[in-house]
């Protein structure tokens, strides 16, 4: 159901049963919608005008014939205004500064023409007349805007609360009427994504506008792309044009996205979908090639009812973290590490509900053998942070992409429930600007954010049966069994406490952080949800109060620890500047964070002062890089030199 559907819905129920279902048929059509915005936007203007000089002035004194030529003018510049800052090309949305630099420009513009007139001696009125007249249209428009997007949520809320089973429609377009296009178009009306509307085809050539293809409209041109999607209340276009360029395409998906409509360029359709992959040579799933095989076995229960779950580099950071937490709320958790950075993550815990794999995430007999019996998995097993992951560019798209694929196909296989997957915020990279969300543009500029990008896109298209969650850490902080100290608050604060004094390089840098326990509590939060809160969902952990500069982060270190000297040096090199929005994880999860960056840096300070290991943190067991570096200058893991994971013990 689209926004101005839930919209309507809500007041049909009312007095205006029928003239409102019939503007409801009616404002499928770009053209009619785009009208009653220029007629909204006039109204304001000429009722700003009415109002001021009724309050100010008084129509008798101005008189209701220059009262009623002053409310067109004002009406008709507003919507010029309007109409040339593109504010009719799409959705009303108060998410942009462009938005509200629209109105502003605007308002401004009557405010000036206003004053011209005054000047020019046909316009009598004063000039806090006229600034009330251009107050009270501004207010209005953005009361209308905002009256518009608050009644949108609440009827989403409301229909969500719902629970109705008959879930809409989603609607889809398909960008390219070709070979490629008609056999997406085909696979479609055969049923081959169930619960997936194909409205039309879009194509260049005129000769085929108008045409029935499989018994679908040619709806007409790529380039009336976006009115045609709104026009339609489709959710996403699917461009099947393998001979245009990739400036043209991702020219396309700019235009589109900018407005919440998805864009996939695609070579099959149901993957891209819905999750699946449809029998493309090269693409097929291990799903799809064990088709009339024997049914994977489903997970059975622990000998003492719990239920099991599988977490891959479980002895790390978070993972040290989130096995403890999961075992203290009754899991049985099975851990499958290679131990790249030890084993002092799980230094010193034994527990009869825990068993330690030692194995591969990019072997999928580890997979496999790790996923028997197993109700959810919980994935952090990756090559962590720019620095390490440059030093073997080959190894890091191993283990952070092709891994993934290995993971979520035999999830499939092995009937796996839900999976939860940790990405990164640094997805955003350089986007300087507002509070990024969940549906901001991706910017990725380094070769860790891309492969976290290129693994959450093949999560969701090869989900099939399985729930993926995907949660986009901030920076993390904190002290954890397997220490580190190359994240940014942990390394300035030992720094500041060992050496007396630090070093911030740039400090303009924004970066969202995250304390590890509340890194793991988060996936624990994401592991239990109802499935249709969180399955296909995408949410940024952290928290709002979070979010901090480089700077702002070592005064902070420097006024927590104490007589600490701050150098300052510049740096254009790191590229990264974000500023992250976690409303949907606390709307949705109820999720806050329980630390602070204060809070972390003061545990941090005060484990270093009474740990004499942890004064000596230029040791390679406390940095990603080093102790990688160690491993990848050994001669090559091959099979037979990893430690056998062992096989689950049979229940």
């Amino acid at each position: 159901m689209t926004s101005t559907r839930l919209e309507l819905d809500q007041v049909a129920q009312g007095l205006f049963f029928w003239p409102v279902r019939a503007l409801d048929r009616g404002l499928r059509h770009a053209g009619v919608r785009r009208a009653v915005k220029v007629g909204v936007d006039f109204c304001c203007g000429a009722c700003a005008v009415v109002t001021a000089v009724a309050v100010s002035e008084g129509v008798g004194t101005v008189g209701v014939g220059e009262t009623a030529a002053l409310a067109l003018l004002v009406g008709l510049v507003l919507v010029v205004a309007d109409g040339l800052g593109g504010s009719y090309r799409a959705i009303w949305r108060y998410t942009s500064m462009r938005e509200a630099v629209t109105l502003s420009v605007s308002s401004s513009v009557v405010l000036g023409a206003l004053l011209a007139l005054r000047g020019l001696g046909t316009l009598g009125m004063s000039v806090a007349t006229l600034l009330l007249v251009v107050l009270l249209m501004l207010f209005l428009s953005v009361g209308v805007r905002a009256l518009r997007r608050w009644s949108v949520a609440e009827a989403k809320q409301r229909a969500h609360a719902s629970g109705t089973s008959a879930a809409p429609p989603h609607r889809v377009l398909i960008a390219g009427a070709g070979q490629h296009g008609l056999s997406i178009g085909r696979e479609l009306m055969q049923g081959a994504a169930p619960g997936v509307q194909l409205v039309g085809f879009l194509d260049d050539d005129p000769a085929k506008h108008g045409a029935l293809l499989n018994g679908v409209p040619v709806l007409g041109g790529v380039r009336d792309a976006l009115a045609l999607a709104q026009g339609h209340d489709v959710r996403e276009v699917i461009v099947a044009m393998p001979s245009a360029t990739r400036a043209v395409v991702r020219a396309l998906g700019r235009r589109l996205e900018e407005v919440g409509i998805r864009v996939r360029a695609v070579g099959g359709i149901d993957r891209f979908v819905r999750g699946r992959d449809v029998h493309r040579p090269g693409s097929v799933t291990l799903h799809e090639l064990l088709d009339g095989a024997p049914s994977a076995p489903t997970a059975h229960p622990t000998p003492d009812g719990s239920r099991r779950v599988l977490v891959t580099g479980g002895a790390g950071f978070i993972g040290s973290h989130l096995t403890r937490m999961l075992l203290d709320r009754g899991y049985s958790v099975r851990m499958l590490d290679r131990f790249d950075y030890g084993r002092a993550g799980i230094e010193g815990l034994a527990h009869p509900r825990l068993e330690v794999l030692a194995g591969d995430v990019c072997s999928s007999r580890d997979v496999g053998r790790a996923l028997r019996d197993v109700h959810g998995v919980i994935a952090l097993a990756a090559i962590v942070g720019d620095p390490a992951c440059n030093l073997d560019p080959e190894e890091t798209i191993n283990l952070n992409y092709t891994a993934t694929k290995i993971l979520i196909e035999a999830c499939n296989f092995h009937r796996v429930r839900r999976l939860v997957f940790a990405s990164s915020c640094s997805v955003y990279g350089a986007s300087g600007g507002g509070a990024l969300t969940e549906q901001s543009r991706l910017n990725p500029v380094s070769l860790y954010a891309r492969t976290r990008v290129l693994s959450e896109s093949i999560l969701f298209d090869r989900a099939g049966d399985v729930e993926p969650v995907v949660l986009r850490l901030s920076t993390v902080f904190g002290l954890s069994p397997r220490m580190r100290f190359d994240l940014v608050v942990n390394t300035l604060a030992v720094r500041a406490v060992v050496d007396g004094g630090i070093t911030i390089t740039g400090g303009n840098q924004w970066r969202p952080n995250v304390h590890c326990r509340d890194a793991a509590r988060a996936f624990i939060a994401a592991l239990e949800a109802p499935a249709e809160r969180v399955a296909g969902e995408v949410f940024n952990v952290g928290g709002d109060a979070l979010n901090h500069t480089i700077a702002d982060l070592g005064d902070l270190v420097a006024e927590i620890v104490g007589d600490v000297q701050v150098a300052r040096a510049r740096d254009g090199t790191d590229l990264r500047d974000y500023r992250v929005s976690f409303a949907k994880i606390r709307r949705v999860l109820g999720f806050e964070p329980e630390w602070t960056v204060a809070a972390g840096i003061r545990e941090v300070a005060a484990a270093v002062r009474a740990e004499p290991a942890l004064r000596n943190y230029q040791n390679s067991a406390y940095h990603n890089v080093q102790a990688l570096r160690q491993t990848l200058t050994t001669p090559r893991r091959r099979r037979g030199d990893w430690t056998a994971a062992r096989e689950p013990t049979p229940v």
